[in-house]
């Protein structure tokens, strides 16, 4: 609302810039009090004014700048009846500056009276001058703002970007979490069957010792004991196997389960990131509209 305000200020100030009235007056120079034609312009940077003025008085050469005051000799002019000398300084008051022109032609200085056809010719171009500061600082305000819509307009897009990224991220965990899932019920059935497995395997090697005597002795194994006994560590080799990757599965369905709930979390947080910046980006998008209207117009 703020910059909304600013804004039709500049339109009213650009439109009072059209009809920019340029009065004169006794001015303190470098050289003395002299008169001057002088020509307030509201709200704006002296260093836009003074790279306004240097690109406005380029076709005369560039100014020399001595304590404050630009230079320029022996300029020539459509509508002067003669060279003149000129000496512009600016004095800022709060956030306007006053642009005051002191004017040496034929060898006196500039006054309405005393060149009347000369001052209407320079006070027509400080007119013009004051309208192009005007266009020129609302042309660097439309950059501004342009530049800030681009940049919300960026943010808007990575925020949807993250927000499908995390809705891709919900569906892949969730994908596997289902098949951890499986996997587990899978696993503790063949948990079962393995262990049953070893139970007969055990009884096996039992009856075989328990067959013979020999079949243990002296460091010493029987090949029947010893490939009896062989299956049944291969068996519960399986089956530490088996209990490792139901852990896995586990710990793969924990780690999943928190990713989830954290892109679900930045996904509510992003919502209301995304609504903001819409709310902007449409504030923002008006800002700006309505300063390119306002150049167009100038």
């Amino acid at each position: 609302m703020k910059k909304y305000f600013r804004y039709i200020i500049s339109i009213i100030v650009s439109i009072n810039f059209v009809v920019a009235q340029v009065n004169e007056g006794t001015v303190e120079f470098n050289m003395g009090p002299h008169n001057a034609l002088q020509v307030n312009l509201v709200d704006v940077d002296k260093k836009l004014v003074e790279v306004a003025w240097k690109k406005y008085t380029n076709q005369f050469g560039k100014p020399d700048k001595k304590k404050g005051e630009y230079i320029t000799e022996n300029v020539v002019m459509n509508g002067l009846t003669n060279p003149v000398d000129w000496f512009m300084k600016l004095d800022k008051n709060k956030k306007d500056i006053l642009l005051q022109l002191c004017v040496i032609s034929n060898d006196e200085f500039l006054s309405s009276s005393s060149q009347s056809s000369n001052y209407r010719v320079l006070e027509k171009y400080i007119k013009d001058f004051a309208y192009v500061v005007e266009k020129t600082k609302v042309t660097e305000e439309y950059e501004a703002e342009a530049k800030t819509l681009e940049k919300l307009q960026k943010k808007l897009k990575k925020l949807v970007s993250d927000y499908n990224s995390n809705v891709k991220s919900i569906e892949k965990n969730n994908k596997k979490i289902n098949k951890a899932e499986k996997n587990k019920k899978s696993n503790l059935k063949e948990q079962s069957a393995v262990k049953g497995e070893i139970a007969q395997q055990g009884l096996v090697v039992e009856d075989i010792i328990s067959k013979s005597s020999q079949a243990i002795s002296e460091g010493n194994v029987s090949p029947e004991y010893e490939e009896a006994n062989k299956d049944l560590l291969k068996l519960r080799k399986k089956l530490d196997k088996l209990v490792k990757n139901y852990d896995d599965d586990v710990k793969s369905v924990e780690k999943s389960i928190k990713k989830i709930n954290k892109a679900e979390k930045d996904n509510k947080s992003n919502a209301k990131d995304q609504s903001k910046t819409k709310g902007k980006l449409s504030d923002q998008g008006k800002v700006v509209e309505r300063l390119r209207k306002t150049l167009n117009s100038m």
